[in-house]
């Protein structure tokens, strides 16, 4: 974190989601000599690799209670029966429980972000929805949506970041050259992504490539694991828990609480 960031000028530094701070990012934030209030829901997937720099301690408070008016909120009635062990069974306005066969095109186009369970899934999501948008060149072009994979604190990218492409810039030695805008408004950057990120997958990209490069992929389409800390209005969430055995449960209540006003769980 910069020195000049709004941390070092706060009374109080709140920090929402706090199994994703990591021990690098916790300890800058401590740095500030603030007071800091973490927040946080046990329920959810821990994460990947990293994290955990504030969850590691028994917490002060936990609260156990559901106010009213979040009990009235279909998608947080869901996120508790799946939270319990139940079945997921909730209805209402903004939630819709389907199947497969009953999803449209339409319906994912329109939705601010797809969820899924695997990267394989993603992949092959992320593909398609392309097609569906009429994109023909397995690079990024202008207003397509991409997802950051490594953090680069000087350009202010944080592993997990949406951003859209603004502008593409002639290739240069293997690298797709492009400026990005934050999903969440804020400073462009430039960015110098290896080809082969769009091409082949960030598997097939060696060491040697990456070294002084950034790292995106296609975000219309991410897994629920990177969509940790993340929240969207409108959530389609394909069902895949399957592929996650003893954290199923905790990977279906993560993806459901992606969701802030609609969800469509395809199931």
């Amino acid at each position: 974190i910069r020195r000049d960031a709004p941390a070092a000028s706060a009374d109080l530094i709140i920090i929402d989601e706090c199994s994703m701070v990591d021990e690098e990012l916790g300890r800058d934030l401590l740095s500030f000599g603030k007071p800091v209030l973490v927040l946080g829901d046990p329920a959810q997937l821990p994460p990947v690799k990293g994290g955990g720099f504030f969850t590691e301690a028994e917490p002060d408070f936990m609260l156990t209670e559901i106010h009213r008016q979040a009990a009235d909120n279909p998608i947080i009635r869901l996120s508790m029966e799946i939270r319990e062990g139940r079945e997921p069974s909730a209805e209402g306005e903004g939630l819709r429980l389907i199947s497969r066969k009953d999803i449209t095109p339409e319906e994912i186009l329109a939705a601010d972000q797809v969820l899924v369970g695997t990267n394989r899934t993603r992949k092959r999501f992320n593909d398609r929805i392309r097609e569906l948008k009429g994109h023909t060149d397995p690079t990024p072009e202008a207003g397509e949506k991409l997802v950051c994979l490594r953090n680069n604190k000087k350009k202010g990218l944080l592993n997990g970041g949406i951003w859209t492409v603004t502008l593409r810039k002639a290739p240069r030695g293997g690298l797709t050259r492009m400026v990005v805008a934050p999903e969440d408004g804020g400073k462009q950057a430039t960015i110098s992504v290896p080809r082969g990120f769009f091409t082949d997958g960030a598997e097939s990209v060696p060491f040697t490539q990456r070294r002084g490069a950034d790292e995106f992929d296609y975000g219309y389409a991410l897994t629920v694991h990177k969509a940790q800390g993340s929240q969207w209005d409108d959530v389609v969430l394909f069902d895949e828990s399957f592929a996650f055995r003893e954290t199923a449960a905790r990977w279906l209540y993560t993806g459901v609480t992606r969701a802030a006003e609609r969800l469509t769980l395809v199931r």
